[in-house]
């Protein structure tokens, strides 16, 4: 049953025993979620709802979803009673649902989560098929965006564009899957981890965790869901409901949060320490970043998840950046600028703004640098305090480039000697403000 908005919090399986938590998200005890939960609030809590949907035809708040199927028949799969669901006994039934007409979030802070089961008769034990949670898009071979799956009672998390193994095992099944048995998948997205849980009633020791310590890329994208049946399976089907996404930030001391792009994400492949967010937030004493950076993201992205990602954790400074995207793909320098400052104009709580200049980066023409260098003239001249990266990282003899010894092979992204000069900065700039931190 899908709970009023003031009473969820989150279900999660302590031992074997399913409770709902009032206070705070709970994991069982020593798990590597729990721990982070322990410390993390959602907006949810904070009361900015991003998604929560029953997925059953009397939803209070049906949420539109983009489907794709290779079934010519729609009436097989859809809202019904008990959630959303696909019938079994289907050849090449795979299904999937994407969210649609929402604000996209940036897929770097967030915990997802929804609960199955299956009604299949007719089937081997645990042969019921697949159930897959997606929460962000891929765009090359290299992305490593959250593709976590239960296939025939086997729970692993997958690449999205290629079949990487990336935790768990496909081969190994850990649940029946006994029909009629309710399960709970719950992801937790969080700096550049990703830790998935699975719950239920012949779940051992009443819930598995699977982790990915580190990922490359940080891509926006709608959160999803894809199912497949058993082609043999006589009668039933399979049922996802109580579905719900929600951005995390630090419970308490949100000194400082911060929204951008890739090179706000931090270096790909690196450590989360390493990046200048990261060293910045620990410079004002707080110890759990609200970084929402993600790669690909532009200013009006932000501006739409804005009151997701960063509002409901009310930092005392927020640090916008973005603008690079922006001018990458033509988008003028005053409409960029004007982004910004809608996100500024969102601080009600406050809050400081702090902005930052554009670095220096490889584009196609000169009329797109012309643009990037009006841009950085218009956030110098806001009046507002900024950190000033394209002064701290640009090449004195080629103005259009980043220094060699901060410039990664794209012409793009910043090293980790370039991060460390733009973290002191900011430290120093924050540090002046004279904000009571």
């Amino acid at each position: 049953m899908l709970l009023p908005r003031r009473d969820f919090i989150r279900l999660l399986s302590v031992g074997t025993a399913a409770v709902w938590a009032p206070a705070r998200l709970r994991a069982a005890p020593g798990s590597t979620m729990s721990e982070l939960l322990a410390q993390l609030a959602t907006a949810e809590q904070r009361g900015v709802y991003y998604l929560q949907d029953s997925l059953k035809i009397t939803s209070q708040d049906p949420a539109a979803l983009k489907v794709h199927s290779s079934l010519t028949d729609p009436t097989r799969y859809g809202r019904r009673r008990e959630g959303w669901a696909l019938d079994a006994g289907l050849v090449g039934s795979a299904t999937w649902a994407t969210l649609r007409d929402r604000p996209m979030l940036g897929n770097r802070s967030q915990l997802a989560q929804f609960s199955f089961r299956s009604t299949q008769t007719g089937v081997t034990p645990g042969d019921h098929g697949l159930i897959e949670m997606r929460l962000c898009r891929g765009t090359t071979l290299e992305d490593i965006p959250v593709r976590v799956r239960i296939e025939n009672g086997a729970f692993y998390i997958l690449s999205l564009n290629v079949d990487k193994l990336l935790a768990g095992d496909r081969a190994k099944p850990v649940v029946m899957m006994k029909p009629g048995t309710v399960y709970t998948l719950t992801v937790l997205l969080f700096q550049k981890a990703v830790y998935a849980r699975l719950t239920g009633a012949d779940v051992p020791a009443g819930a598995i965790e699977l982790v990915v310590t580190d990922r490359r890329r940080f891509i926006p994208g709608f959160p999803g869901f894809g199912l497949r049946t058993n082609p043999q399976a006589t009668r039933g089907g399979l049922e996802i409901f109580d579905w719900r996404v929600t951005p995390v930030g630090p419970a308490t001391n949100c000194r400082l949060g911060v929204i951008g792009d890739s090179i706000t994400a931090g270096i790909d492949g690196e450590p989360e320490a390493e990046s200048y967010v990261h060293r910045a937030t620990q410079s004002l004493g707080q110890a759990f970043v609200l970084n929402t950076g993600s790669g690909g993201s532009s200013t009006t992205l932000d501006l739409g998840r804005f009151p997701f990602e960063i509002a409901p954790f009310r930092p005392a400074i927020v640090w916008i950046e973005g603008g690079t995207n922006d001018i990458g793909t033509g988008v003028k320098a005053a409409i960029a600028f004007q982004n910004m400052q809608k996100q500024a104009a969102l601080i009600t709580w406050g809050g400081r703004a702090v902005f930052s200049t554009v670095p220096p980066r490889v584009l196609p023409t000169p009329a797109h640098y012309a643009e990037l260098t009006e841009l950085n003239r218009l956030i110098r001249a806001s009046g507002r305090p900024i950190v000033d990266r394209h002064a701290l990282v640009v090449d004195p003899a080629e103005p259009r480039h980043i220094r060699a010894d901060f410039c990664h092979t794209d012409g793009i992204h910043i090293t980790r000697s370039g991060q460390a000069l733009i973290a002191q900065e900011a430290a120093r700039l924050f540090k002046s403000l004279s904000l009571n931190l």
